[in-house]
């Protein structure tokens, strides 16, 4: 039996007045009519509706964050229909432009490659070494495909790091809502206990990749495991190679995506896989937010380490007081404990000063970013399914 994709129940703590969360909400309102809202905009009517329910989404999901004084069920709502939308627009674009999901090794050298955030580690030592990008894609390319350009997508980026750290695999990653989503679905995880050793797989494939795109030059991460070319864009199958290639994306995709998610109700791709998110732990040591364990009221009783759905937490870390370098800032151990000892903290204080102001200075950052970012991709793929349906 399925449970609702925003989240299971969780410890609440007590509801704003809806004046008081009203109020707390503004600023996003704002934010989100400046971001979705231009007078005069000649765009076409499916758009302009995407646009507007896109905008009333997010606002509303803000203003039960702060109604409820949870963020877990609410940001997952968000992650998820990120996940589930953004293909739909890809994949629609890529269709428009060359007619098919797979990329000609002339589009490849003509630079006309879409760019994506995941090979970012991987191509700082080429460029450190030779000034040169190892990225099939252009730097400032022109029309319609300039917002995917490899300076847009690193700015947009390096802006969304330096406000959350790996803040980004909760508020940004729209492959990572295709994971929560499938996870959400079962009521119960098939297996339960998981070895915590295999939370330093992604270092192990960063390393790897990032040694390997150095050596051939290229993005090897994207070229032989990105489980996601399976739903965006992938190699043309024109010879053996490239059919090998597609099938490992396939089964890549099948396993870490959608099988042990399911099994497991974890982000199984990002908890043990994604070299990406071990590239985003370190800026974690940069933010400023992070969340902590109140000693003095924890009881040890590891519902916090359960409901994380990253492998964040373990025995060690709770005694300490701490979450993992790998914490993704979603709340979910913060909304699940109910002695209210994970708490939301800004780095230089004590831990039991005000953690309700810095999750709302965090939240006001991160959900920002959300709606720029992520409400521009679902507003697409909205847009996109009004299009087909009109």
């Amino acid at each position: 039996m399925a449970t609702e994709v925003c989240a299971p129940r969780l410890v609440r703590p007590e509801r704003r007045s809806i004046a008081r969360s009203l109020l707390l909400t503004l600023p996003i309102l704002l934010w989100s009519l400046l971001m979705f809202f231009h007078p005069g905009s000649s765009a076409e009517w499916e758009s302009r509706i995407a646009a507007a329910i896109t905008a009333v989404f997010m606002v509303a999901l803000f203003f039960m964050m702060m109604r409820t004084g949870t963020t877990y069920r609410w940001r997952r709502c968000f992650l998820v229909s990120l996940g589930v939308l953004f293909p739909v627009g890809f994949i629609h674009n890529l269709f428009v432009m060359r007619g098919s999901m797979g990329i000609p090794v002339e589009e490849m050298i003509a630079g006309r490659t879409p760019f994506c955030f995941m090979p970012i580690p991987t191509l700082i030592l080429p460029a450190a070494f030779t000034r040169t990008i190892a990225f099939p894609g252009s730097i400032v390319p022109a029309g319609s495909a300039a917002s995917h350009g490899i300076a847009a997508m690193v700015g947009m980026w390096l802006a969304l790091t330096l406000v959350m750290g790996k803040g980004w695999c909760s508020y940004a990653c729209f492959f990572g809502g295709i994971e929560e989503g499938v996870a959400a679905v079962p009521k119960r995880a098939k297996i339960r206990k998981l070895d915590g050793r295999w939370r330093y797989g992604p270092w192990a494939v960063l390393l790897a990749m990032v040694l390997l795109s150095f050596a051939l030059f290229e993005p090897a991460y994207c070229a032989w495991l990105c489980p996601f070319k399976a739903v965006t864009e992938y190699i043309s199958a024109r010879n053996v190679l490239g059919l090998v290639q597609n099938v490992i994306f396939i089964l890549l995709f099948a396993g870490l995506v959608i099988v042990l998610p399911y099994l497991t109700k974890k982000r199984t791709q990002c908890s043990y896989f994604c070299p990406f998110g071990a590239f985003q732990s370190i800026f974690n040591k940069i933010s400023v937010f992070e969340i902590r364990i109140d000693k003095t009221r924890c009881k040890s009783c590891a519902v916090c380490q359960n409901a994380c759905p990253n492998l964040s937490l373990s025995k060690e870390s709770i005694a300490r007081g701490e979450t993992l370098l790998s914490c993704m800032k979603c709340g979910a151990c913060v909304d699940a404990c109910p002695q209210q000892a994970a708490v939301w903290h800004i780095k230089g204080t004590d831990v039991a000063v005000k953690p309700e102001r810095a999750r709302l200075l965090f939240l006001y950052g991160a959900w920002a970013m959300a709606v720029m970012f992520g409400g521009s991709i679902i507003a697409q793929g909205l847009a996109t399914i009004f299009h087909f349906l009109a």
